[in-house]
């Protein structure tokens, strides 16, 4: 008896250390998703794994938190992570990678996305998602990956600054569709997967909302972007650098300002504009890129401009507008012959008068009409030019000023190496001043008026060593109030040559010009 009392005393107390011994280990609580202080969130994170869970965990608290009004910051530690599915941020959320390096474990997905997909279904106009800051890191898409990196929608006050972007099959790093107020500053886009594709994929995109096949889990009410800064980033080894490639007829983008950008070894455009009013395109540096500046207020091919919105449900009623309000000055571009680039140009002006109805990528209607690009000024550029320096079609009342065209690099693999201009203004262009601008070593002519178009005043250029003509008038060209104080040389065919005979005016005649 005495012995079994001794074992069942020594049962208990087993029992007793093992019940003590127990909650600090198999009953532990288990480790939180993200640690708080004052109002920011730091999620827990180990170096070399997938992070995706605990930071979405935590940009869902500060979402919630955020609700009254205030920013809230989920900052990741310093480190290098995967992963998985997107990075969701919401209204008064700041996201702070500042020391990491992030990078993508599967594909199929945005790296970064406003809100989810069922919510952007049911938003319209610009305050679904506000207050948004994205800063710093390093962030590598995959090239399996083809989804852009970062996706803005039914957004305002967004703010992307630090932010260091690489790699990735889709064709945008950044887009952006139904926004009002984006400000992207100090971010490096570089090294992207398909930088040698033949579409038009740039690194920033300012989407239309139309349909699904320009931006898909949205309401296409046609709401445009507006208010977007993108000053002082880097954009190195990719396809196109900044804008869009598409059209909503008769809608348009405002309030874009490019500024103090650098661009190098891009093998399309550097900047691609369509359809933006009251736009600064100002400072930036283009190195070894295939086209410079595009600022378009219509499309060579219909097969990119859409009629409709509610995907193809409902004909868009928009107001047709020219005024383009814009500047486009003291940026320096450099032009090489890049294949995959549509046109070899420095900057241009591009407008298409429609004469009878035709057929959008939609299969609506595009009304007969002319869609030209009144209203820009082109101030102070350098442009060293391995094609056409500035590019005038269908453009009416801008003015072409105080620029520095040097025609330099060509490339005898290009077919049309032979046929550039320094600044050529052809159909339809009309009311256009061309003054005081400096143009040498073309391999054409350096200024030429060309198929319809005329100019108000030719005056105060100085033209020099040019391959064919200084300055050419051709078929039914016309100036209109003066050619004059221009300062022409060493241009073998011709200094100023009108075409009389083809129906060539120059009002008030050609005087006081100076050719050596």
């Amino acid at each position: 008896m005495k012995r079994m009392k001794k074992l069942f005393a020594f049962i208990t107390a087993i029992v007793m250390i093992f019940t003590i011994w127990q909650p600090a280990t198999t009953f532990a609580a288990a480790k939180k998703a993200y640690t708080i202080s004052g109002r920011t969130l730091v999620p827990t994170v180990k170096s070399g794994k997938d992070i995706s869970k605990n930071v979405n965990t935590a940009l869902k608290e500060a979402k919630r938190l955020g609700a009254k009004g205030k920013v809230h910051t989920v900052k990741i530690p310093k480190g290098t992570y995967y992963i998985s599915e997107s990075l969701k941020i919401w209204s008064n959320t700041k996201l702070n990678a500042t020391g990491c390096v992030i990078k993508t474990k599967k594909s199929g997905f945005n790296m970064i996305a406003t809100g989810s997909s069922e919510d952007n279904q049911k938003a319209t106009g610009y305050k679904r998602y506000k207050n948004i800051m994205i800063m710093g890191g390093v962030w590598k898409n995959s090239k399996k990956n083809k989804s852009s990196a970062i996706r803005l929608c039914r957004g305002s006050n967004i703010t992307l600054k630090n932010i260091d972007m690489s790699h990735g099959s889709e064709k945008h790093m950044v887009e952006m569709a139904a926004v009002d107020g984006v400000k992207i500053t100090n971010c490096k886009f570089h090294d992207s997967d398909i930088k040698d594709s033949k579409e038009k994929c740039e690194a920033i995109q300012l989407d239309i909302c139309a349909n699904d096949s320009a931006y898909s889990n949205l309401i296409y009410d046609g709401s445009p972007c507006k208010n977007v800064q993108i000053i002082g980033n880097t954009f190195e080894n990719i396809s196109r650098g900044i804008g869009t490639h598409s059209m909503l007829l008769n809608n348009y983008i405002e309030n874009v300002t490019i500024k103090g950008n650098s661009f190098k070894n891009i093998t399309q455009e550097a900047i691609a504009c369509v359809n933006y009013i009251n736009s600064k395109i100002e400072d930036n540096k283009m190195e070894n890129v295939g086209g410079g500046i595009l600022f378009h207020f219509s499309k060579t091919s219909n097969d990119s401009v859409y009629t409709c919105i509610k995907n193809g449900k409902q004909a868009y009623e928009g107001k047709l507008r020219t005024n383009a309000q814009s500047s486009i000055q003291n940026n320096t571009i450099e032009t090489r012959y890049h294949s995959l680039c549509d046109k070899n140009v420095g900057i241009e002006l591009y407008g298409r008068n429609i004469s009878q109805k035709m057929h959008g990528a939609d299969n609506g209607i595009i009304p007969a009409a002319d869609y030209y690009v009144e209203g820009v000024t082109i101030y102070n550029n350098t442009i060293t030019a391995a094609g056409y320096g500035i590019n005038l079609n269908d453009a009416k009342n801008n003015r072409i000023a105080n620029n520095t065209i040097i025609g330099r690099n060509y490339d005898d693999t290009d077919p049309l190496h032979d046929q550039y201009n320094g600044i050529r203004v052809s159909t339809g262009s009309t009311g256009n001043t061309i003054n005081d601008n400096t143009i040498s070593g073309i391999r054409q002519t350096g200024i030429l008026l060309y198929n319809n178009a005329s100019a108000t005043t030719i005056n105060g250029n100085k033209i020099s060593g040019c391959s064919t003509y200084g300055i050419r008038l051709n078929k039914n060209r016309s100036v209109t109030q003066s050619l004059q104080n221009n300062i022409i040389r060493d241009c073998p065919q011709g200094a100023i040559v009108t075409g009389e005979k083809s129906g060539c005016t120059v009002a008030n005649g050609i005087s006081q010009n100076t050719i050596q």
